[in-house]
C-alpha cells in the first residue's frame, strides 16, 4: 500500500470511530432526557425495599 492509501484508511477509520463515539453520546443524552422527563411527570422512583442502603 502506498502512503496515501494508508493515510486515507487511517482517516476513514478515525472518522468511523468518531462517528460511533458521537452516536453513543447522543443516545446516552437522549436516554437521560427521557428518564428526566419521566421523573418530572411521575416523580422519582420509590426506593427499593430490598436495598440495604435504604
Amino acid at each position: 500500500m502506498t502512503t496515501h492509501a494508508l493515510a486515507g484508511l487511517g482517516l476513514f477509520l478515525t472518522g468511523a470511530a468518531f462517528s460511533q463515539v458521537l452516536a453513543f453520546g447522543i443516545a446516552a443524552w437522549r436516554e437521560h432526557q427521557r428518564r428526566r422527563q419521566i421523573d418530572d411527570t411521575l416523580g422519582p422512583p420509590e426506593p427499593d425495599p430490598s436495598d440495604p442502603n435504604n
